[in-house]
């Protein structure tokens, strides 16, 4: 128990003196292009490939693990003028769906780089969609409207509007990554849950923040988490059995800067980054319920004033710290940890050298105090004792 103690009490006295990591930034390759407004992204399952989509039309494929290689870019025709706003690929890996402006409900194909209107796009109309993702099994996928309308959609049925919407836009869909469960966030009316028979539930106490995003990055745990407004994130528990008995956490605010949240990417090994504007990101640990600071707005300032002044599209990783990132106008920067140690200070110095006298005679001295032997001779040279 003492010998616990003392290493408890080791680790806080030597905390503070660990090295704190940082993020370095190399510039790759931009995209080829003037005047590109990219507005979402997403890495293919195999990894391989990411699929962005933006203004007037633009669909465009870079290799997620040679992103600043242009010799590996396919520059993808949708033959349409419209904005698309997001991009979800199918599990499989062979096609991804398309939602844009204009009813834009669309697929691409792998196969053949082509892209079409999915069956039933028409009954949407002109209306603007902003957001689409397929669920776990890859027989269903969402998408969300501006004017808050929810639709499903599978090649037998084509798109179907489901019923109990609001009328508030939809910011964005996530599925879970194993079970069949997809949370919605909106802008005015709160955060959904949509279970395994397309059943919309609203959860309750969600409605007083805007919320712009929601991801489900770790599939271990039942839940996912909206990003809202005013720096504000809660985790959406999820019943699986019954989706509409899922709950919400306990509300948290960031408190490091003053930007906001504005979009979320998929970072390593189930944890979330979060885009906060102009050009910062903060990683969620599902684990933790917590955020942590991953990009400072004052650290890509001084990299490159140029990409400071732009708007984070996608993030994506191969490891904790270790990927990149693409802008709103096509700059893609390779982002890697970098390990700092910073000097020690004279209260720093001092505890440190109290904690390296200290610590070796507390040591000694629980030694002693566990060994019957030390103490008898011990009593014996002191005279305590008769020598035997």
């Amino acid at each position: 128990m003492r010998t616990r103690a003392l290493c408890v009490l080791f680790l806080i006295l030597v905390a503070p003196l660990a090295s704190a990591s940082e993020v370095g930034f190399k510039q790759e390759n931009a995209l080829e292009g003037q005047g590109l407004n990219i507005q979402a992204g997403e890495v293919s399952p195999g990894g391989s490939n990411i699929l962005l989509v933006g203004d007037d039309g633009y669909v465009h494929m870079i290799s997620a693990a040679n992103p600043g290689d242009r010799n590996q870019d396919q520059d993808i025709n949708s033959s349409r003028s419209a904005r698309f706003n997001d991009v979800s690929w199918h599990p499989n890996g062979e096609t991804a769906l398309i939602a844009g402006d204009l009813g834009g409900a669309l697929r691409y194909s792998l196969s053949d780089n082509s892209i079409e209107a999915v069956n039933g796009a028409g009954m949407v109309g002109s209306i603007e969609l902003t957001s689409t993702s397929w669920r776990a099994g890859g027989d269903l996928a969402f998408f969300g409207a501006k004017n808050g309308n929810i639709y499903s959609f599978n090649e037998g049925e084509g798109m179907m509007q489901l019923d109990d919407t609001r009328s508030s836009e939809i910011t964005d869909i996530a599925c879970h990554l194993e079970q069949n469960i997809c949370v919605v966030s909106t802008l005015d009316h709160g955060i959904a849950v949509i279970d395994r028979t397309r059943e919309v539930t609203w959860l309750d106490g969600t409605s007083d923040y805007t919320w712009v995003a929601v991801d489900c990055p770790d599939s271990t745990y039942r839940k996912c988490v909206a990003f809202g407004s005013g720096r504000v994130h809660v985790s959406i528990v999820l019943d699986i059995e019954d989706a509409s008995q899922s709950t919400t956490g306990e509300e948290y605010t960031l408190r490091e800067g003053s930007t906001e949240f504005i979009a979320v990417s998929r970072g390593y090994d189930g944890t979330s980054l979060v885009h906060l504007a102009p050009m910062e990101s903060v990683r969620y640990m599902t684990s933790a319920d917590k955020v942590f600071m991953h990009m400072e707005s004052d650290a890509v300032t001084s990299y490159d004033p140029n990409v400071a002044g732009q708007r984070i599209a996608l993030m994506w990783e191969i490891g904790e710290d270790d990927g990149w990132m693409i802008t709103n106008e096509g700059l893609i920067v390779k982002i890697f940890p970098v390990e700092t140690h910073e000097s020690l200070g004279i209260m720093e110095t001092i505890v440190f050298t109290a904690v390296a006298i200290s610590v070796p005679g507390v040591i000694i001295g629980l030694i002693f105090m566990n060994s019957p032997f030390l103490q008898r001779k011990y009593r014996q040279l002191r005279g305590f004792e008769k020598k035997e």
